[in-house]
């Protein structure tokens, strides 16, 4: 048989190759030419109508995406760190207007339950999916799998709870609450797959960096654009998320002595930072800004402990200074102490913040009931909770509230009974044991520094989730498991103990 093809046919020579490669050329070039023509002859007809771009921008990142999956990672994180889900009453900034996180269904004629930001995960992880296909790899797991697992299993249990309980089982309401939880997943075994090496590591270090800064100089220009109004926050509520998280970077990087590009900018941008926090007016923000910053002192005593000393003396100092100076004061400047009147009880504080509490001491009441009710079960997925006592009617924009409660850590009790408690606490309890023995371990300054991103984002998550719905948002969730999947390289590095520059590079 191969005989008779060598004398049949001869093989393709180089010139060969090279005409088929300038046809194929050619022909890509005649298809984009007219694709470009009807999209310039279209654009030029209606007025210049963007959504017009988008299935070419869709095309573009489909592309883009299925050849080098980890660009749809890094996509994914820069989005959900620079566009808001929800619009921030009073002000309309474009990162809030385009509609990343809203069902495909809801603003088009498609039938498509689902936001650009499943469906770029989707496509992030079938690209992945498939090279492991085609190249016949094992799923990498990460130090977190069984953890994150036990936490996304809750919630399907959740789901079946739900499901069986019948009644007004809300199929709407179950997707909405599951979004969370499937994020923290996906994001995870994607972030463990895809970043395998300190190139890419830098990449999401760096994006967080500049994006979190670049929300705190637009929360400043809202609060400037903005200063004749009053208006209950600049910022989106979960921004003081990751605010906190980059001055606990700022603030480690200090301790550490760390002196590269990175550790630099995170410094130079801790001061906008802290005033763009400070103009939002966030209670729950400052209470988790201290707590970052005690646990960055905590763990800096394990491996600087002179530095630590001084960044406690000066701590004390400041706020020994602060407080009798600025405990009558109002304004933005004041805004810590609005905070500490609130954990203090007094008596004091703003109408609109006796308001805001009274809503969730009736909510933690009925949270209350729910459990005393089911104790072992919960209410289960897409089933509202138990109400002893009517709350107020919330904004609009808060569809759920019958099912979702601002305290998202006793919300997945509420949904996954005891089950769930546990797997979050677990989850908890596992990524700080580990993240902070790697910041311990690790000899490289800017590995340190990642682990410290981890403490402080897990520290500063379950803080706001104690008061407001951090667990069931889309952007707090993908920022929380990237973080988590972020941690395995580091805890391969920690375990092989060799050079943090030799750590194995994947192409993906």
């Amino acid at each position: 048989m191969s005989v008779g093809l060598h004398m049949g046919a001869t093989w393709p020579s180089s010139q060969d190759y090279a005409a088929r490669a300038r046809r194929v050329w050619l022909w890509s070039a005649g298809v984009f030419g007219v694709l470009a023509t009807a999209y310039a002859t279209a654009i030029a007809a209606t007025g210049g109508e963007p959504i017009l771009l988008a299935p070419l921008a869709a095309a573009l990142v489909v592309i883009v995406v299925l050849a080098r999956p980890v660009v749809g990672l890094y996509l994914v994180f820069a989005a959900v760190l620079f566009l808001e889900q929800f619009d921030i009453p009073g002000i309309s900034p474009l990162t809030s207007q385009t509609r990343f996180y809203q069902n495909v269904s809801a603003f088009t004629p498609l039938p498509l339950r689902l936001s650009a930001c499943d469906l770029l995960i989707l496509l992030t992880f079938a690209s992945c999916a498939l090279r492991h296909i085609v190249r016949h790899e094992s799923v990498r797991r990460g130090p977190f799998a069984a953890a994150v697992m036990l936490y996304t299993g809750a919630f399907a249990v959740g789901t079946a709870i739900g499901i069986a309980r019948g009644g007004a089982w809300d199929p709407s309401a179950t997707l909405a609450e599951l979004r969370g939880p499937l994020y923290v997943a996906i994001s995870y075994f994607l972030t463990v797959d895809l970043i395998r090496d300190r190139a890419r590591l830098s990449v999401l270090m760096w994006s967080f960096v500049l994006l979190v800064a670049g929300k705190a100089l637009q929360g400043i220009a809202n609060y400037i654009a903005t200063s004749s109004m009053s208006l209950e926050a600049v910022t989106a509520h979960e921004d003081v998320i990751f605010f906190n998280v980059a001055i606990g970077l700022a603030t480690a990087s200090v301790v550490i002595g760390l002196r590269t590009k990175l550790s630099y900018a995170v410094i130079a941008a801790a001061p906008p930072i802290l005033v763009a926090e400070l103009v939002t007016q966030r209670r729950v923000g400052f209470i988790g800004l201290a707590t970052v910053l005690l646990a960055v002192t905590i763990l800096s005593v394990a491996r600087e402990r002179r530095r630590a000393f001084v960044l406690i003396a000066l701590g004390a100092l400041a706020v020994g200074a602060y407080v009798p100076l600025f405990w009558d004061a109002s304004g933005a400047i004041a805004e810590p102490i609005r905070a500490l009147r609130a954990v203090l009880n007094d008596p004091t504080v703003t109408v609109r913040d006796q308001l805001s509490d009274h809503w969730r001491v009736i909510e933690d009441k009925n949270i209350e009931f729910t459990m005393r009710q089911l104790p072992f079960t919960g209410v289960g997925l897409g089933q509202e909770y138990l109400f002893q006592e009517e709350p107020p009617r919330p904004s609009a924009t808060f569809v759920y509230w019958r099912y979702m409660t601002h305290n998202a850590v006793l919300w997945v009790w509420l949904k996954a009974g005891p089950i769930g408690a546990f797997a979050l606490a677990f989850l908890v309890a596992r990524v700080l044991l580990v993240a902070s023995s790697l910041f311990v371990r690790l000899r490289d300054g800017e590995l340190r520094l990642a682990a410290a991103l981890v403490v402080a984002l897990v520290i500063a998550q379950v803080i706001f989730s104690s008061v407001e719905l951090g667990l069931t948002y889309a952007r707090t969730m993908v920022v929380f498991g990237v973080a988590l999947g972020m941690v395995a390289l580091l805890f391969d590095i920690g375990n092989r103990g060799e050079a943090p520059g030799r750590a194995p590079v994947l192409s993906a």
